[in-house]
Protein backbone atom coordinates (compact mmCIF):
# COMPACT_ATOMS: atom_id res chain seq x y z
CA UNK A 1 0.00 0.00 0.00
CA UNK A 2 1.29 3.46 -0.93
CA UNK A 3 2.53 5.50 2.03
CA UNK A 4 0.72 8.67 3.01
CA UNK A 5 2.36 11.74 1.39
CA UNK A 6 2.61 13.51 4.74
CA UNK A 7 5.39 11.06 5.66
CA UNK A 8 7.48 11.79 2.56
CA UNK A 9 9.60 14.48 4.22
CA UNK A 10 10.09 16.12 7.65
CA UNK A 11 9.09 19.45 6.13
CA UNK A 12 5.61 18.14 5.37
CA UNK A 13 4.80 16.67 8.77
CA UNK A 14 6.34 19.62 10.61
CA UNK A 15 4.16 21.94 8.53
CA UNK A 16 1.19 19.69 9.31
CA UNK A 17 1.87 19.93 13.05
CA UNK A 18 2.00 23.73 12.84
CA UNK A 19 -1.29 23.77 10.93
CA UNK A 20 -2.86 21.45 13.52
CA UNK A 21 -1.74 23.76 16.34
CA UNK A 22 -3.22 26.72 14.46
CA UNK A 23 -6.48 24.84 13.90
CA UNK A 24 -6.71 24.01 17.61
CA UNK A 25 -6.24 27.69 18.44
CA UNK A 26 -8.90 28.82 15.97
CA UNK A 27 -11.32 26.12 17.09
CA UNK A 28 -10.82 27.05 20.75
CA UNK A 29 -11.42 30.69 19.92
CA UNK A 30 -14.66 29.88 18.09
CA UNK A 31 -15.93 27.86 21.05
CA UNK A 32 -15.11 30.59 23.56
CA UNK A 33 -16.28 33.57 21.50
CA UNK A 34 -19.10 32.08 19.43
CA UNK A 35 -20.51 29.57 21.93
CA UNK A 36 -19.45 31.29 25.18
CA UNK A 37 -17.53 28.26 26.49
CA UNK A 38 -14.84 28.49 29.16
CA UNK A 39 -11.24 28.18 28.03
CA UNK A 40 -10.44 24.79 29.61
CA UNK A 41 -13.37 22.73 28.19
CA UNK A 42 -13.11 24.60 24.89
CA UNK A 43 -9.42 23.70 24.56
CA UNK A 44 -10.12 20.04 25.43
CA UNK A 45 -12.94 19.89 22.89
CA UNK A 46 -10.73 21.54 20.24
CA UNK A 47 -7.77 19.21 20.72
CA UNK A 48 -9.84 16.01 20.57
CA UNK A 49 -11.99 17.24 17.65
CA UNK A 50 -8.98 18.31 15.57
CA UNK A 51 -7.17 15.02 16.25
CA UNK A 52 -10.31 13.14 15.13
CA UNK A 53 -10.53 15.29 12.01
CA UNK A 54 -6.86 14.66 11.17
CA UNK A 55 -7.35 10.93 11.61
CA UNK A 56 -10.27 10.95 9.16
CA UNK A 57 -8.31 13.05 6.66
CA UNK A 58 -5.33 10.69 6.96
CA UNK A 59 -7.42 7.57 6.32
CA UNK A 60 -9.29 9.18 3.42
CA UNK A 61 -6.06 9.23 1.37
CA UNK A 62 -6.06 5.42 1.32
CA UNK A 63 -9.80 5.14 0.66
CA UNK A 64 -9.66 7.52 -2.31
CA UNK A 65 -6.42 5.93 -3.53
CA UNK A 66 -8.09 2.51 -3.82
CA UNK A 67 -11.05 3.77 -5.85
CA UNK A 68 -10.27 7.14 -7.41
CA UNK A 69 -13.47 8.64 -8.82
CA UNK A 70 -15.64 11.68 -8.28
CA UNK A 71 -18.38 9.57 -6.68
CA UNK A 72 -15.93 7.97 -4.25
CA UNK A 73 -14.47 11.32 -3.21
CA UNK A 74 -17.94 12.74 -2.59
CA UNK A 75 -19.10 9.74 -0.56
CA UNK A 76 -15.91 9.68 1.52
CA UNK A 77 -16.13 13.43 2.14
CA UNK A 78 -19.78 13.39 3.22
CA UNK A 79 -19.30 10.39 5.50
CA UNK A 80 -16.16 11.90 7.03
CA UNK A 81 -17.86 15.22 7.84
CA UNK A 82 -20.92 13.46 9.32
CA UNK A 83 -18.71 11.16 11.37
CA UNK A 84 -16.69 14.16 12.55
CA UNK A 85 -19.83 16.04 13.66
CA UNK A 86 -21.04 12.95 15.50
CA UNK A 87 -17.62 12.69 17.12
CA UNK A 88 -17.84 16.35 18.14
CA UNK A 89 -21.16 15.65 19.84
CA UNK A 90 -19.63 12.69 21.69
CA UNK A 91 -16.62 14.77 22.73
CA UNK A 92 -18.81 17.55 24.07
CA UNK A 93 -20.91 15.07 26.02
CA UNK A 94 -17.74 13.52 27.47
CA UNK A 95 -16.26 16.89 28.46
CA UNK A 96 -19.52 17.96 30.08
CA UNK A 97 -19.64 14.68 31.98
CA UNK A 98 -16.12 15.25 33.30
CA UNK A 99 -16.70 18.91 34.20
CA UNK A 100 -20.27 18.21 35.41
CA UNK A 101 -21.55 21.28 33.59
CA UNK A 102 -22.87 22.26 30.17
CA UNK A 103 -20.24 24.57 28.75
CA UNK A 104 -22.01 25.18 25.41
CA UNK A 105 -25.24 23.94 23.74
CA UNK A 106 -24.23 21.58 20.94
CA UNK A 107 -26.84 22.97 18.54
CA UNK A 108 -25.21 26.38 18.89
CA UNK A 109 -21.84 24.95 17.82
CA UNK A 110 -23.05 22.88 14.85
CA UNK A 111 -22.93 25.72 12.26
CA UNK A 112 -19.31 26.68 12.86
CA UNK A 113 -18.26 23.04 13.38
CA UNK A 114 -19.72 22.13 9.98
CA UNK A 115 -18.31 25.22 8.24
CA UNK A 116 -14.87 24.74 9.81
CA UNK A 117 -14.81 21.05 8.89
CA UNK A 118 -16.01 21.51 5.31
CA UNK A 119 -13.52 24.30 4.55
CA UNK A 120 -10.59 22.31 5.97
CA UNK A 121 -11.72 19.16 4.18
CA UNK A 122 -11.92 20.93 0.81
CA UNK A 123 -8.36 22.23 1.27
CA UNK A 124 -7.07 18.74 2.10
CA UNK A 125 -8.87 17.14 -0.86
CA UNK A 126 -7.41 19.78 -3.19
CA UNK A 127 -3.95 19.00 -1.83
CA UNK A 128 -4.49 15.27 -2.42
CA UNK A 129 -5.61 16.00 -5.99
CA UNK A 130 -2.53 18.18 -6.59
CA UNK A 131 -0.26 15.39 -5.35
CA UNK A 132 -1.96 12.90 -7.67
CA UNK A 133 -1.40 15.19 -10.64
CA UNK A 134 2.24 15.71 -9.69
CA UNK A 135 2.70 11.94 -9.64
CA UNK A 136 1.28 11.51 -13.13
CA UNK A 137 2.89 14.55 -14.81
CA UNK A 138 6.48 13.16 -14.84
CA UNK A 139 5.15 10.15 -16.75
CA UNK A 140 3.48 12.57 -19.19
CA UNK A 141 6.76 14.36 -19.85
CA UNK A 142 8.81 11.16 -20.12
CA UNK A 143 6.47 9.52 -22.61
CA UNK A 144 6.06 12.75 -24.60
CA UNK A 145 9.82 13.13 -24.97
CA UNK A 146 10.15 9.49 -26.04
CA UNK A 147 7.51 9.78 -28.73
CA UNK A 148 8.91 13.09 -30.02
CA UNK A 149 12.31 11.46 -30.45
CA UNK A 150 10.85 8.55 -32.45
CA UNK A 151 10.29 9.17 -36.13
CA UNK A 152 7.70 7.89 -38.59
CA UNK A 153 9.82 4.83 -39.38
CA UNK A 154 9.85 3.72 -35.74
CA UNK A 155 6.10 4.22 -35.40
CA UNK A 156 5.57 2.17 -38.57
CA UNK A 157 7.74 -0.57 -37.12
CA UNK A 158 5.60 -0.67 -33.97
CA UNK A 159 2.46 -1.05 -36.08
CA UNK A 160 4.07 -3.93 -37.99
CA UNK A 161 4.69 -5.91 -34.79
CA UNK A 162 1.14 -5.50 -33.49
CA UNK A 163 -0.07 -8.98 -32.45
CA UNK A 164 -2.77 -10.91 -34.22
CA UNK A 165 -6.30 -11.11 -32.86
CA UNK A 166 -5.48 -14.39 -31.10
CA UNK A 167 -2.53 -12.80 -29.29
CA UNK A 168 -4.40 -9.85 -27.83
CA UNK A 169 -4.74 -9.81 -24.05
CA UNK A 170 -8.12 -10.90 -22.77
CA UNK A 171 -7.06 -11.09 -19.13
CA UNK A 172 -4.47 -9.38 -16.95
CA UNK A 173 -3.25 -10.87 -13.67
CA UNK A 174 -2.29 -8.60 -10.77
CA UNK A 175 -0.64 -9.93 -7.63
CA UNK A 176 -1.64 -8.17 -4.41
CA UNK A 177 0.14 -9.74 -1.46
CA UNK A 178 -1.21 -13.27 -1.12
CA UNK A 179 -4.03 -12.59 -3.57
CA UNK A 180 -4.00 -12.71 -7.36
CA UNK A 181 -6.63 -10.68 -9.20
CA UNK A 182 -7.77 -11.79 -12.65
CA UNK A 183 -8.96 -8.75 -14.61
CA UNK A 184 -10.83 -9.29 -17.87
CA UNK A 185 -9.76 -6.63 -20.35
CA UNK A 186 -13.36 -6.03 -21.35
CA UNK A 187 -14.00 -4.88 -17.76
CA UNK A 188 -11.22 -2.28 -17.88
CA UNK A 189 -12.47 1.31 -17.81
CA UNK A 190 -9.10 2.86 -18.58
CA UNK A 191 -5.37 2.55 -17.90
CA UNK A 192 -3.09 5.32 -16.63
CA UNK A 193 0.69 5.45 -16.53
CA UNK A 194 2.51 6.06 -13.26
CA UNK A 195 6.28 5.87 -13.73
CA UNK A 196 7.31 2.26 -14.41
CA UNK A 197 3.83 1.04 -13.46
CA UNK A 198 0.31 1.35 -14.79
CA UNK A 199 -2.93 1.73 -12.89
CA UNK A 200 -5.72 -0.50 -14.17
CA UNK A 201 -9.08 1.12 -13.36
CA UNK A 202 -12.11 -1.18 -13.19
CA UNK A 203 -15.63 -0.80 -11.73
CA UNK A 204 -14.44 -2.87 -8.75
CA UNK A 205 -11.38 -0.73 -7.99
CA UNK A 206 -7.85 0.13 -9.08
CA UNK A 207 -4.92 -2.24 -9.49
CA UNK A 208 -1.25 -1.36 -9.99
CA UNK A 209 0.96 -3.54 -12.17
CA UNK A 210 4.50 -3.23 -13.51
CA UNK A 211 3.81 -2.82 -17.24
CA UNK A 212 4.52 -0.22 -19.90
CA UNK A 213 1.92 1.76 -21.77
CA UNK A 214 3.58 0.80 -25.06
CA UNK A 215 3.08 -2.90 -24.29
CA UNK A 216 -0.59 -2.42 -23.41
CA UNK A 217 -1.18 -0.22 -26.44
CA UNK A 218 -0.04 -3.03 -28.73
CA UNK A 219 -1.55 -5.93 -26.77
CA UNK A 220 -5.01 -4.62 -25.84
CA UNK A 221 -7.67 -5.22 -28.52
CA UNK A 222 -7.31 -2.38 -31.04
CA UNK A 223 -11.05 -2.27 -31.68
CA UNK A 224 -11.86 -1.68 -28.03
CA UNK A 225 -9.03 0.45 -26.66
CA UNK A 226 -7.54 3.76 -27.78
CA UNK A 227 -4.52 5.61 -26.41
CA UNK A 228 -5.98 9.08 -25.97
CA UNK A 229 -2.95 10.54 -24.21
CA UNK A 230 0.68 9.66 -23.52
CA UNK A 231 -0.46 8.41 -20.14
CA UNK A 232 -3.98 7.12 -20.80
CA UNK A 233 -5.59 4.24 -22.68
CA UNK A 234 -9.38 4.13 -22.57
CA UNK A 235 -12.01 1.49 -23.23
CA UNK A 236 -14.13 3.09 -25.96
CA UNK A 237 -17.27 1.29 -24.74
CA UNK A 238 -17.06 3.29 -21.51
CA UNK A 239 -17.06 6.73 -23.18
CA UNK A 240 -20.15 8.82 -22.50
CA UNK A 241 -19.13 11.93 -24.45
CA UNK A 242 -16.19 13.91 -25.84
CA UNK A 243 -16.04 17.63 -25.07
CA UNK A 244 -13.78 20.55 -25.94
CA UNK A 245 -11.58 21.57 -23.02
CA UNK A 246 -9.52 24.64 -23.82
CA UNK A 247 -7.79 25.51 -27.09
CA UNK A 248 -7.13 22.41 -29.19
CA UNK A 249 -7.57 20.12 -26.20
CA UNK A 250 -10.35 17.73 -25.33
CA UNK A 251 -11.53 15.51 -22.52
CA UNK A 252 -13.65 12.42 -22.19
CA UNK A 253 -16.50 11.91 -19.78
CA UNK A 254 -16.85 8.23 -18.93
CA UNK A 255 -20.04 6.49 -17.92
CA UNK A 256 -18.83 6.24 -14.31
CA UNK A 257 -18.29 10.01 -14.12
CA UNK A 258 -14.50 10.07 -14.47
CA UNK A 259 -13.00 12.70 -16.77
CA UNK A 260 -9.89 12.01 -18.84
CA UNK A 261 -7.64 14.41 -20.70
CA UNK A 262 -7.30 13.85 -24.45
CA UNK A 263 -4.31 15.05 -26.46
CA UNK A 264 -4.71 16.41 -29.98
CA UNK A 265 -3.16 13.29 -31.53
CA UNK A 266 -5.26 11.11 -29.23
CA UNK A 267 -8.39 12.94 -30.35
CA UNK A 268 -7.53 12.36 -34.02
CA UNK A 269 -6.98 8.66 -33.34
CA UNK A 270 -10.23 8.49 -31.39
CA UNK A 271 -12.12 10.08 -34.27
CA UNK A 272 -10.66 7.49 -36.64
CA UNK A 273 -11.51 4.53 -34.39
CA UNK A 274 -15.03 5.74 -33.66
CA UNK A 275 -15.64 7.06 -37.19
CA UNK A 276 -16.68 10.47 -35.83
Amino acid sequence: MQAHPIMDSPRRWITALLLIATAVGVYTGLLTVYAGADLSPALTDAVISIVLFCGLAYLSWFAIGIVSSVQTEMVVSVLAILFWLAGGFAVQEWVELITESIYAPFTATVPFRALFGILCWVVIMMWYKMLSLQTIQPAFREETATEEESGPEENSAEESVRPSEEEYLNRITVKDGARIHLIDTENLLYVQACGDYVTLVTPEGQYVKELTMKYLETHLPATGFVRIHRSTIVNVTQISRVELFGKESYRLLLKNGDKLRVSLSGYKLLKTRLAL
